[in-house]
């Protein structure tokens, strides 16, 4: 996941009084939303936990999510293997040869919101995420290369990754993002910055993937108008110890992607469900030592 290679960017923030306030890309993510094609934005949605909820609306607000799909006491029991809810949908409206999607994500992990204070907890998660790509930070000279400043460090940050989506596509990224934290919540917001459209060191695009007796061949390079994701991690009051995660990403899908095969509804739940499982597996471990 591209939010947790930059997620290392975070450590040791201060406390905010909103997000909103604190955090201007995800602000933008919400109202006016995603840039996804010429005169095209698509808004992001609300958190499904917002602040300032006690346990009883937090329990609610859960239990209309997961409706008859599970129980609130199993879908946030404390095990590996507990859950998750994912749906993904079409954004409307959107250009006709790069529509774009719509992935929201959702489960619980058992921890402390303090452990994301530790570098090295931070670098566990990067390598769930990360998977088989390569991602770096960008550093201060090349950003000053292209006119590009960073008002807060300790907030913000530029990477760049390259990874294999769904054995199908090739994408190279550079992503903004943004962090944020509160009493009850962490938040960071990533936006792949249009700024590096054609650039040639930490370009934005994409290749196909043919794979022809065991050797992996990438087609050309093509540009991408990339994607928008903001992953918000609540604090529970009740069980405790629960920690609400939700993710919400739109990103853009070129014809030539899947060969207009539905393979995010296919295979998309196995991977989503996989990185969950990593990252409790990883939390567990970090809050046992």
């Amino acid at each position: 996941m591209l939010t947790l290679v930059l997620l290392a960017t975070a450590a040791g923030q201060p406390p905010a009084a909103t997000h909103e306030t604190a955090n201007p890309l995800y602000k933008s993510l919400l109202d006016p939303g995603l840039a996804i094609g010429p005169n095209l934005r698509a808004k992001l949605p609300a958190p499904t936990l917002p602040d300032g909820l006690d346990a009883a609306k937090q329990k609610a607000a859960i239990t209309a999510l997961i409706g008859n799909d599970y129980t609130f006491e199993d879908f946030t029991r404390d095990s590996n293997v507990a859950p998750q809810l994912l749906r993904l949908d079409d954004v409307t409206p959107s250009a006709p040869k790069a529509p774009a999607r719509r992935v929201d994500a959702w489960f619980v992990v058992y921890g402390d919101l303090k452990s994301l204070d530790d570098e090295k907890f931070l670098d566990s998660l990067l390598s769930v995420g990360r998977g088989d790509g390569k991602g770096d930070s960008i550093k201060k000279e090349d950003l000053a290369e292209r006119k590009i400043t960073i008002a807060d460090e300790k907030k913000e940050g530029f990477g760049h990754i390259a990874f294999d989506f769904l054995d199908k596509v090739r994408i190279r990224a550079t992503g903004r993002a943004m962090w944020s934290k509160t009493a009850e919540s962490v938040v960071v917001a990533v936006e792949v910055d249009p700024r590096f459209q054609g650039d040639k060191k930490f370009p934005n695009d994409w290749a196909s993937i043919t794979k022809e007796g065991g050797e992996t061949k990438y087609g050309p390079a093509n540009p991408w108008a990339g994607s928008g994701l903001y992953l918000k991690i609540t604090k529970l009051a009740e069980p405790a110890g629960a920690l609400f995660c939700e993710q919400h990403v739109v990103f853009v899908e070129p014809e030539g992607w899947f060969d207009d095969a539905n393979l995010l509804r296919s295979k998309l739940p196995l991977a989503v469900q996989s990185n969950v499982r990593s990252m409790r597996k990883e939390w567990s471990r970090f809050e046992k030592k």
